[in-house]
């Protein structure tokens, strides 16, 4: 059996070791939020604490745009699936990491487009050229969904040749200090006032 006792004197000793040198906890806090920030682009969580995400449109334009600038010839099947959010190509999530400053833990993503989901701002599709259209044009002949074939049709047109597409984003913060993180740091703390034998 683990027994815990509180060690006389402890607490304070270890709290003016982390006023004086604090890079260890901050260390700790910043890998509870990196982890926590991970976790809410599982397809059974898509929520940081108790902030829901938003599901994807069930016709994803914006990627299917992006598909056909990459030259490919047919969009994959999640451009309609609504779940998950934000996992298109994984680089989001991988990319949340955190640093250490002096008094301060900070966590987030260096990719261009990370504030823009985490905040909801307004983003662009790709530029609409020639050969995208031919590309969209061919696939929609095979595709037999009228709902998808409505959605996209208009695109066809000439006269969204050299122009893109924008939109507000939904807010889907990816980043944050949440109950979970608190109570994570709080029984963190906690340990660490204690000797297990």
């Amino acid at each position: 059996m683990t027994k815990a006792e509180f060690k006389k004197g402890a607490k304070m000793e270890r709290f003016q070791r982390a006023v004086e040198n604090p890079k260890a906890a901050l260390t700790q806090i910043g890998a509870f939020m990196v982890s926590e920030s991970q976790a809410a682009f599982k397809v059974g969580n898509q929520a940081l604490g108790d902030k829901k995400w938003a599901p994807r449109a069930p016709v994803n334009v914006f990627g299917i745009l992006a598909d056909f600038a990459a030259g490919k010839a047919t969009p994959p099947n999640k451009r309609f699936q609504t779940t998950p959010a934000l996992m298109d190509t994984g680089r989001l999530r991988g990319s949340i990491a955190f640093s250490v400053s002096g008094n301060t833990v900070t966590v987030g993503s260096n990719l261009p487009y990370a504030a823009k989901h985490h905040f909801g701002l307004e983003t662009e599709s790709e530029v609409i050229t020639e050969e995208m259209q031919l590309l969209m044009g061919a696939w929609l002949l095979k595709v037999e969904d009228d709902a998808i074939f409505n959605r996209l049709a208009f695109l066809l047109n000439k006269k969204w040749r050299g122009k893109s597409l924008t939109m507000k984003l939904p807010e889907r913060p990816i980043v944050g200090i949440t109950k979970q993180t608190i109570a994570d740091v709080n029984e963190a703390i906690g340990v660490e006032i204690f000797e297990v034998r």
